[in-house]
């Protein structure tokens, strides 16, 4: 098969996949995914089931494979934007926000009732140890607990104003809620650099 070929057949893969994606993120918005079978999936999807047993075994490991996919994306994305949490404007945040809005739907679903919460542990200690290591390097008249403490709570707070920006439309633009995303952090770290000015590290 010559290259030509091979980028054709990689496209309708990528495309294949994307719509059994979307399709079983729209499922799990509705119910559990031990109530969801391939034929309802596929039907969804308007995609045969031979096409899909050729990708998965079954819809855990459709659902293993996704998230994995999505979390060494998100980790590849701290390596190519190594910039502090305290730079402004931060790369890493507006193009975390837009690889949400290019996943809305599986976002949608993993911030869900349905969604899987394993996921999203994983996913704020991955964030969580980004943080945690700039606001070391930038800051270092704090202690870990404290970095812990703002870290814990920044990520929480970033959680659920995409919850929010996800389920009222996304009428805001990435580039428009990595400012909202900005402030929260900058007034975050301005307290810690308020508690090393008032002598209040533990």
């Amino acid at each position: 098969m010559n290259s030509s070929a091979n980028k054709r057949l990689d496209r309708r893969v990528r495309k294949t996949k994307r719509i059994l994606k979307d399709s079983l993120a729209t499922l799990l918005l509705e119910k559990n995914l031990n109530n969801i079978t391939v034929q309802e999936l596929v039907n969804l999807a308007d995609i045969n089931r031979g096409t899909f047993y050729l990708h998965y075994r079954d819809l855990h490991d459709m659902l293993t494979q996704i998230e994995a996919e999505m979390l060494q994306e998100m980790e590849e994305m701290t390596q190519r934007f190594p910039s502090s949490i305290t730079a402004s404007p931060n790369p890493f945040i507006k193009n975390m926000l837009q690889y949400i809005a290019d996943n809305h739907t599986f976002c949608k679903m993993l911030l869900g009732p349905y969604g899987d919460m394993a996921f999203v542990e994983k996913l704020k200690d991955l964030v969580e140890e980004r943080c945690l290591s700039s606001l070391m390097n930038n800051l270092p008249e704090n202690n870990a607990k404290r970095y812990r403490y703002f870290a814990s709570y920044t990520i929480a707070g970033c959680i659920g104003l995409i919850q929010t920006w996800i389920n009222s439309g996304m009428e805001e633009s990435p580039e428009e809620m990595s400012e909202v995303v900005e402030d929260m952090i900058r007034n975050g770290i301005e307290c810690l650099h308020r508690d090393t000015r008032d002598g209040l590290q533990r």
